[in-house]
């Protein structure tokens, strides 16, 4: 009997852990969270939190995206980056790049997006990290030509 009493106060004091960004709510700024977030509202911003990200069908996103597993039913207009799944439901809206592991798209979703594998994208830039440390972090000048400007003359 007591065991039972003690569990439910536990589970009263305990936070909840998805941040709830509800309908009719506008937010202009960026987010950073350790929880999940759910946004049903519009945010003006970047959102990033290092776990799942759930863009409900009255969400609007107009900023990057970054998480672990982002789902999309509602609209994002700029750069999303998922860790590890990034799914566009029926609904959802994506205009700018994707960087993920893995995608799935369902039919109806509306999607003009550069989509890129993220880990590949992850190892580029650790490799050219690497190079910079091997050459003691001094940076190598390509020489690339430049276009010449024609000389156009005004008299006839």
């Amino acid at each position: 009997m007591w065991n039972a009493e003690k569990k439910s106060t536990q589970s009263l004091s305990e936070p909840s852990t998805t941040s709830f960004f509800a309908p009719g709510f506008r937010m202009i700024g960026d987010i950073e969270s350790n929880n999940d977030v759910r946004v049903e509202g519009i945010i003006q911003g970047n959102l990033i939190t290092s776990k799942r990200i759930i863009i409900g069908k009255t969400g609007q996103v107009i900023g990057n995206v970054k998480g672990c597993h982002i789902s999309i039913m509602g609209e994002v207009v700029g750069e999303v980056v998922a860790t590890d799944i990034t799914i566009i439901g029926e609904t959802g809206v994506v205009h700018g790049t994707v960087l993920t592991n893995k995608i799935k798209i369902d039919p109806g979703a509306e999607v003009e997006a550069c989509i890129k594998k993220l880990k590949k994208q992850v190892d580029a830039e650790n490799n050219s990290k690497q190079a910079n440390k091997s050459d003691g972090g001094k940076r190598k000048e390509h020489n690339v030509p430049q276009p010449e400007l024609a000389k156009v003359s005004l008299e006839n």
